[in-house]
């Protein structure tokens, strides 16, 4: 229980409700002077403290910091102190030390300048640049060491002695004696030979590998190796320009049926004599592949060189497929036209104006056979359906034909014209002679008696005029109504047409009609 001030109401503190939440809003007891008051919680903090809220912020060269909701630790970022926050060391500004002054620096415990100098430069154990370098015996140049100094050989003005006679004796003053002279040069001691021999002095001014096989050739300004070439080649020239090996036409004997050519495969190679290969030929445009079967034939192109330049296949016309009987009224079984097999076809039993492919007049017997595009009529309408109105197996008399008969009886003999005699129906008589006219026949006058008819029928009354024939014979016409015979040819010749008129000849090497055949057979 605690007393309060007589002007506070409620009297007592216990007697004050729990506030439900805690705000700046909120109003507190608060005495000043011995008076009572109500203040404002945010004011009285605004006066007597620092929101949590209220951040410590690092600055420049500075890291941590953060709201004052709990402890907060400042500290020095690395490279965060630049010149500007570092103190005066008492150093002055400026550049220290040359030539002939050196700096003196003095430094404290943390390794700043607290303090720097110079003294003059002081140097010791060197030679003045006044002091010379003097040529001795067998040497020129030399002076003072204010600049560079330059020393050369004096050698001797003399020409050196050229023949073996030996020189004059005396003290050797400079690097050598004109009166001097070398042995010779042993070119097989690598220590007494340097550098490349020029061409003017007999070398080649190169450097040339050892290349078994290689030709020697001016380069210009030397002399250069050629590659080694290929057994049998021979070395071509290059102009100007480097020489080079190439293939030549070996010529002696070579077996037989072989060419002169490169490599039947695989990477260039020198040329050879070889078989050939199938690669040797050129690209026909034929596609590769089987032409031909039961139901398509090959049809090859072939050039006048015999090469097959083209093949394709034409549907077979034989290998006709009988599928049975059918009504053409009905339309049964049922046809439709442009729709079909190949030589499928079919006889017609009931007569009938079914429509196939324009086609509509169909009578018993009539085949409707497809061609492969459309359904095509076989005419069997106009054949013989009957003999004197009998049908079936027929046997005709002398009198179904109303023929009258010269000899035996009525249903046996002979039946005709008697012509030896003056039999029934025979106006005139017997023949009184006979002519055969422009036939090719003899008698070609007027002939009485027992005639002989002899001789051959001409092409204009159709005939040949030939009577006899040699195997492999041909007959043609040469002429209007006029037939010649061409002997036979020699096995493998073709027929040719020149200037109208046919003849053997031998066929270029290549595909033959023969071979055609015998594939079209081997493949069915």
């Amino acid at each position: 229980m605690v007393d309060v001030p007589t002007n506070l109401i409620p009297s007592k503190v216990t007697s004050l409700p729990t506030a439900p939440v805690a705000s700046e809003d909120g109003l507190l007891l608060f005495t000043y002077e011995g008076v009572s008051y109500q203040i404002r919680a945010g004011d009285l903090l605004s006066v007597s403290g620092v929101p949590t809220t209220r951040q410590v912020i690092a600055g420049t060269g500075m890291t941590g910091g953060g709201p004052l909701s709990t402890n907060v630790t400042l500290s020095i970022a690395n490279g965060g102190v630049g010149s500007a926050q570092l103190a005066a060391s008492g150093v002055s500004s400026g550049t220290f030390g040359d030539t002939a002054n050196i700096p003196v620096v003095t430094v404290d415990s943390t390794g700043r300048i607290t303090a720097i100098s110079t003294v003059a430069a002081t140097i010791t154990g060197y030679v003045p640049i006044t002091t010379q370098v003097i040529a001795g015996a067998g040497l020129e140049g030399g002076g003072a060491l204010s600049g560079n100094i330059t020393l050369t050989v004096d050698f001797e003005d003399n020409v050196p002695l050229v023949t073996t006679t030996g020189g004059a004796a005396g003290r050797l003053t400079e690097l050598s004696r004109g009166d001097h002279q070398h042995p010779p040069v042993d070119l097989s001691v690598a220590d007494q030979i340097n550098g490349i021999l020029p061409i003017d002095q007999g070398g080649t001014s190169k450097s040339n590998a050892s290349t078994p096989g290689g030709i020697a050739y001016g380069g210009g300004g030397d002399i250069s190796l050629s590659p080694a070439g290929a057994t049998g080649q021979v070395l071509v020239s290059g102009g100007t320009g480097v020489p080079t090996w190439g293939s030549a036409i070996i010529v002696s004997d070579q077996a037989a049926n072989v060419v002169y050519a490169g490599p039947a495969s695989g990477a260039a190679a020198p040329s050879a004599f070889r078989a050939l290969v199938n690669d040797d030929f050129p690209t026909s445009g034929v596609t590769a592949g089987t032409y031909g079967s039961s139901s398509l034939i090959p049809v090859v192109t072939v050039d006048n060189k015999g090469v097959i330049t083209t093949v394709t296949t034409a549907s077979s016309t034989t290998g006709l497929s009988y599928q049975g009987t059918w009504n053409a009224s009905t339309n049964t079984p049922t046809l439709a036209s442009g729709t079909g097999s190949a030589n499928y076809y079919y006889i017609v039993n009931v007569a009938g104006t079914t429509t196939l492919d324009g086609i509509s007049d169909w009578e018993i017997g009539d085949w409707a056979i497809f061609n492969g595009t459309v359904w095509q009529k076989i005419d069997q309408s106009n054949t013989v359906t009957s003999v004197n109105s009998m049908v079936g197996a027929v046997t005709l008399t002398y009198s179904d034909v109303n023929a009258p008969k010269t000899d035996g009886t009525d249903a046996t003999g002979t039946w005709g014209i008697d012509i030896t005699g003056t039999a029934a129906g025979l106006s005139g008589g017997a023949v009184a002679s006979f002519n055969a006219g422009t036939t090719g026949f003899s008698p070609s006058t007027a002939t009485t008696g027992a005639v002989t008819l002899s001789g051959t029928l001409n092409a204009v009354n159709g005939g040949t005029g030939f009577a006899t024939y040699s195997t492999g014979d041909i007959l043609y016409a040469s002429a209007a109504n006029t037939i010649s015979k061409l002997a036979a040819g020699s096995d493998g010749d073709t027929l040719t047409l020149a200037s109208g008129a046919p003849g053997w000849s031998t066929p270029a090497a290549g595909v033959t009609l023969d071979d055609v055949v015998a594939l079209a057979v081997a493949l069915g």
